[in-house]
């Protein structure tokens, strides 16, 4: 089986890898520059990488910046920021809870790229107001994105896979998932607080010098506002119902996106130019050299070989799972991972073994683990790139920069304390015997 296999993709994966950490070029130019290199060397063909390409990603990713990007020129996020201060009165730690929970709960519900989209511009300004550095804020964002999508069955693209290959309803996700995703933003929480602290403090503003901004003040259209509140709550209930509709997010979220340019503005370039282009372009190279990588088997091979070293035990093959896919995870991305390991736990429940806890493993490893990369899921590259460019907008080179190895010092830690607790919780659920 492995001299079937061709390890020079893999290789060339590894180098990339490399690149992106070490920043030696731009991630999305050197991600695109490999994934033609990939073509050109008969590694995938071109009809295989177009096929490869995730256009319901890339379509769902469009049209929410320009959802979002329609929304902010409204001055909705400022009203919001105030509104929000208000809430946690000014105090940077309640800011960073209240946020948490609120990016937790709303990418249980939506998708978590939808969800830093609406968040993350918000975040920014409150940042401006309190004089404090977002990377706080923001990092704890991310990590509460990826682990709120974890509890339901619509919270995440892996869940959704899952539970259709598995027969897993709604209330099976909110029975076996809501209790450690409860659990595990507890612990990173306080991770999050006792690291962050020192960067949390600030001349904290007082509840009366808040009271004296008139939020209201800071709406700039209220007829494009009312417009944009009805398209997105059009799109919300679109998302919501696509089990019922089984009309794709992508096409809904273009739907609202160029619903909006129609109605609201005559300039569509504008509008064009503030997309994320890079985190476009990074996806696409990504989605082809990930498929490159399938069609040479190794990462089939890779599962095969973990799932053959427990030799059977569902216990070990559980934990195994867990951890392999949730470091996997990181690195390739936690849908292909998740489609690797549906296929080998369908080929175990044919020798008679009990997979129903195998099928939770792959859930929260998959879930869990795209906090350990800034690659990891398309939230922590969609934030990231907003957040570089609020800086560069800003001009301050003085605020703390997100790359690949800063991510990981963080990432790797949420992400431990997140799988050691998901063993445990495993461990108690289904083998406690």
């Amino acid at each position: 089986m492995i001299n079937s296999i061709n390890f020079l993709p893999f290789i060339f994966f590894v180098l990339l890898l490399i690149f992106i950490v070490t920043e030696k070029f731009n991630r999305s130019v050197i991600t695109f520059v490999f994934s033609i290199c990939f073509i050109l060397f008969g590694f995938i063909n071109y009809e295989e990488a177009l096929k490869s390409i995730d256009f319901n990603t890339i379509g769902l990713l469009i049209g929410m910046m320009m959802i979002v990007s329609i929304l902010s020129k409204t001055g909705i996020f400022q009203y919001l920021a105030i509104k929000t201060l208000k809430l946690a009165k000014g105090r940077p730690v309640r800011l960073l809870v209240l946020l948490s929970f609120l990016t937790a709960i709303l990418s249980a519900f939506l998708d978590n790229v939808t969800t830093v989209l609406l968040i993350v511009p918000v975040t920014l300004y409150m940042t401006k107001i309190l004089e404090i550095s977002p990377f706080p804020l923001l990092m704890s964002i991310i990590f509460f994105s990826n682990i709120g999508g974890t509890a339901t069955l619509i919270g995440d693209p892996p869940n959704i896979i899952i539970g259709s290959e598995a027969n897993l309803s709604f209330n099976d996700f909110l029975k076996y998932n809501v209790p450690i995703v409860l659990i595990v933003s507890i612990f990173i929480l306080i991770f999050l607080f006792l690291i962050f602290i020192r960067q949390l403090r600030s001349k904290k503003i007082s509840i009366n010098t808040l009271k004296k901004i008139k939020e209201d003040n800071l709406i700039k259209d209220k007829r494009q506002l009312i417009i944009s509140i009805i398209i997105l709550s059009i799109v919300f209930i679109g998302f919501i119902t696509h089990s019922i509709t089984h009309i794709e997010n992508s096409v809904i979220a273009l739907f609202g996106g160029f619903m909006l340019l129609l109605l609201t503005t005559k300039e569509p370039d504008s509008i064009y130019k503030e997309i994320e282009w890079t985190s476009i372009f990074f996806f696409i190279g990504l989605f082809i050299l990930v498929s490159s990588l399938e069609k040479t088997g190794f990462l089939g091979f890779l599962s095969k070989y973990i799932i053959y070293l427990t030799k059977g035990n569902v216990e070990l093959t559980s934990y195994l799972i867990l951890i392999f896919v949730g470091i996997a995870s990181g690195f390739v991305g936690s849908i292909p991972i998740t489609i690797f390991f549906i296929k080998i736990i369908q080929e175990l429940s044919l020798t008679g073994m009990n997979v129903f806890p195998l099928w939770w493993a792959l859930s929260l490893g998959a879930c869990f683990g795209a906090n350990l990369t800034i690659i990891g899921s398309s939230a922590n590259i969609v934030s990231v790139d907003i957040y570089k460019k609020q800086l560069m907008s800003d001009n301050n080179k003085k605020e703390q920069e997100i790359n690949f190895k800063i991510f990981l010092k963080y990432g790797f830690i949420v992400t431990l304390i997140s799988i050691l607790l998901s063993i445990l919780y495993l461990k108690f659920i289904f083998f406690n015997k």
